[in-house]
């Protein structure tokens, strides 16, 4: 017997119902218009998850997609991982088999697979929703900027927060392995100047010149973000939505963008995000 893939928490929960509400009014609002709807699921994973030790699996991304009274037109499912992909692909292939003409699952990289998938596709007879659920720094600022241009896609960005406070250690003194994981994840350097200053306190007799301290919380880091997402998409929520785990400690930063720039379908979908991730959270 196959295991859904265990991972997360309440916050899990949280995040795919934020997702979920947003499919059911994007389907719903666009039911009446000629072109046809996608959904994209980037890291889909098996198709359902074990959430801590809980008894019961939940629907994962995916099935929850699948299971929309109102249907999408085609799903694409990618998956690099191979057992989770081959356990997606048997359980499509069990559970939703009349799909089965509408669904293309990739079993690769998400960034190359985009990249693919947005040069092909015909964006003026197609609109899509793209989830983005990384499991840490996997995601490529290269690949939003692809995803931006094609000018109709919806995002829902699941951000790395804990991994991004992790790296940006407080005294500065960062390797250069994690300075690029940053540069990949912010889409430049831009950060370091945005979150370090010159430490006060360095050691006047000291020969090291480039001592500094980091000068960020979970506030301005959430806003830069935000800015750094606003520099190529047309509109980004304001309400992205902090996910923590049972310790409180911020894990992702749930944010959602559109790269449509007709002013009414920005205003639409802003609104109904903002009101998606402005609701309380269920205890």
């Amino acid at each position: 017997m196959n295991k859904p893939h265990s991972f997360g928490g309440k916050w899990t929960i949280e995040k795919l119902k934020i997702l979920s509400d947003y499919l059911d009014f994007y389907i719903t609002a666009l039911k009446n218009q000629p072109f046809k709807k996608i959904y994209i699921d980037a890291f889909a994973g098996t198709g359902e998850i074990a959430v801590g030790n809980t008894i019961e699996n939940i629907d994962g991304s995916a099935k929850l997609a699948l299971n929309a009274v109102h249907k999408f037109n085609s799903y694409i499912f990618i998956e690099k991982h191979k057992r989770r992909f081959a356990e997606l692909k048997t359980m499509i292939s069990k559970d939703y088999s009349e799909l089965a003409d509408q669904i293309q699952l990739i079993n690769g990289d998400c960034n190359d697979a985009l990249q693919v998938i947005c040069k092909n596709t015909d964006w003026k007879n197609n609109r899509a929703v793209l989830f983005l659920d990384p499991y840490a720094t996997e995601l490529k600022w290269t690949t939003l900027e692809i995803v931006a241009k094609t000018k109709v896609i919806d995002l829902w960005y699941l951000f790395p927060l804990h991994a991004a406070i992790r790296m940006l250690k407080n005294d500065g003194r960062i390797d250069q392995a994690w300075k690029n994981k940053l540069n990949s994840i912010f889409g430049d350097d831009g950060w370091e100047r945005e979150f370090y200053k010159p430490n006060p306190q360095k050691d006047l007799f000291s020969d090291d010149e480039d001592s500094f301290i980091k000068d960020a919380d979970i506030k301005s880091i959430k806003q830069y973000i935000y800015s750094r997402l606003k520099s190529i998409f047309p509109a980004v929520s304001e309400n992205s939505r902090i996910l923590y785990n049972s310790k409180n400690s911020p894990l992702f930063l749930f944010c959602f963008a559109v790269s449509n720039d007709n002013p009414k379908a920005i205003g639409l979908a802003i609104k109904v995000a903002d009101q998606i991730l402005k609701k309380e959270v269920s205890k």
